[in-house]
């Protein structure tokens, strides 16, 4: 399955919007039809613990296949 980015496009600013409202990212400007955001403390946070859970699952995974 192809997902187009007609397709896309809702999905995506789903996710920006929940995003926003989680307090993990924050909006700027408008510049010529596109929003501009910039990631907020929080967001720095979550993403660190996103990346550090990643890595683990990864290692966990690639320990399995030994």
């Amino acid at each position: 399955y192809t997902l187009s980015l007609h397709d896309a496009l809702p999905i995506l600013y789903g996710s920006l919007s929940k995003m926003e409202k989680d307090g993990l990212i924050s909006f700027i400007k408008e510049e010529e039809k596109r929003k501009i955001y910039q990631i907020t403390s929080l967001g720095r946070e979550v993403l660190e613990l996103e990346k550090k859970r990643i890595e683990r699952l990864y290692n966990n995974m690639k320990e399995e296949h030994q």
